[in-house]
């Protein structure tokens, strides 16, 4: 869409404001079952939002066409929708930052690979799980590649543009034993298809799935917990919101009047990183303009910041975080971090489990939404895992249900290991903590 035309036809029209958001996006989904294509889907989409100020009101509206022949309409709409509200709560058309991170280019090589190639690397992942999983009773698989375009520009000097390209492969293995199934769920962000090790990938499920049967549960008690990193990362991503500006206004956080008070133990720190080499999602702006920045949210235990955006940073008093995004192109700002990373210590994973020596290592749960209150801290969810004897990962542990307060939980920490990993938007390491209610038989 001509945003030259756009602002001036806005501006004769009375409109003083005008800002064009297009995002632009390519999509590739192959799903497998066992060793046949399920799905093959592949979409392009190109949105828009049009924001514009009238008669000191802000409006916007969403079209789906890039026709230069929709502008009048477009601005009769926004004219039209602006002058139908009546609050008065400020607005933000950001005019820019002076520097923008400028990162590295992507040097991904998913279009080196043909079609027939990503179905082949399904096809042939596919029959190493059925020729190598004991017990094997099916396998599901999927390819996912995307490319997205944000680019933003508005009357008020503002014109940039970001780019991400990712691709995922997800496998859910099942197995059956006797009667009883047992499945495990994993995938891998690919920067490069070259060196994705499909073997290696599918060998850790297997093991992680058939690993599960002959599970026993455990008795009612505290124990020295591990939580995997997989699950801190799950915990972290439930929580996240209790960092939110618009929760802390909203009464939704009991971080609320923390602001440099100690609310975790002094090995805790948070950062938001928007230009983590281990994230597939790179932003150098929000979706409000912002540059982005590395923020450090907790620092050994101290709360240092909340995330903002425009609105909440007004609200505030302060200075937005660049945090402001939208969940789609066709939704309000609101806030979500780039990436929360828990920064890792020094110790391995396999240190880690000698330093418990006997113990319980937590590798899933489930109900995470159903059995936590992210508002007062509290969580009870049921989970799965092994015991930790001697050291060393033991036999499988079912049917337990592992409760407590998240700020005690990030209170007690007593040691975080190195083995960092990417989930939910959120990467973080395992780690230990010395007391832990366990519910079993």
């Amino acid at each position: 869409m001509d945003f030259e035309l756009l602002k001036q036809k806005a501006f004769a029209s009375g409109i003083n404001q005008i800002e064009l958001y297009e995002e632009k996006a390519h999509s590739l989904n192959i799903n497998f079952f066992d060793e046949t294509i399920d799905q093959r889907e592949e979409n392009d989409t190109n949105v828009f939002a049009i924001r514009g100020v009238y008669n000191n009101q802000i409006a916007t509206i969403y079209v789906e066409n890039d026709d230069n022949n929709e502008i009048d309409e477009i601005i009769k709409r926004l004219k039209e929708a602006a002058s139908s509200i009546t609050k008065n709560d400020p607005f933000f058309i950001y005019g820019g930052d002076e520097n923008y991170t400028k990162l590295p280019i992507d040097e991904n090589d998913f279009d080196k690979y043909s079609l027939q190639d990503k179905i082949d690397i399904l096809k042939n992942l596919a029959s190493y799980f059925k020729s190598k999983a004991p017990y094997f009773y099916h396998v599901q698989l999927s390819y996912e590649q995307g490319y997205n375009e944000v680019s933003i520009i508005n009357s008020n000097g503002l014109n940039v543009c970001r780019k991400n390209n990712f691709a995922v492969i997800v496998a859910e293995l099942i197995c059956q034993k006797d009667g009883e199934m047992k499945n495990n769920f994993s995938f891998k962000f690919l920067k490069k298809l070259k060196d994705f090790d499909a073997f290696s990938f599918a060998d850790d499920i297997i093991e992680k799935t058939v690993s599960q049967f002959d599970a026993i549960t455990i008795p009612s008690n505290s124990y020295k917990v591990v939580l995997s990193n997989e699950v801190v990362c799950s915990l972290l991503g439930v929580y996240q919101s209790i960092f939110y500006a618009n929760s802390v206004k909203d009464k939704l956080s009991f971080l609320e009047n923390s602001i440099n008070k100690k609310v975790f133990g002094d090995n805790v720190t948070l950062v938001d990183d928007p230009f983590l080499k281990a994230s597939p999602f790179n932003n150098t702006f929000d979706d409000e303009g912002v540059a982005t920045r590395k923020n450090t949210i907790v620092e050994n235990g101290y709360l240092k910041t909340f995330a903002h955006n425009l609105s909440t940073a007004a609200y505030f008093n302060t200075k937005t975080t660049g945090n402001g995004f939208k969940s789609s192109t066709s939704k309000s700002v609101g806030i979500s971090f780039n990436t929360l990373c828990l920064e890792p210590g020094e110790t391995s994973f396999t240190d880690l489990l000698c330093k418990v020596n006997d113990g319980v290592l937590i590798t899933d749960i489930t109900g995470l939404h159903a059995g936590v209150n992210v508002i007062s801290g509290d969580f009870n969810v049921q989970c799965s895992g092994y015991l930790i004897k001697n050291g060393k990962k033991d036999r499988a542990v079912t049917l337990i249900v592992l409760s407590g307060k998240f700020q005690d939980l990030f209170n007690n920490i007593k040691e975080i290991a190195n083995d960092c990993t990417y989930y939910r938007d959120v990467y973080a390491p395992s780690i230990y903590i010395e007391s832990m209610n366990i519910s079993g038989k």
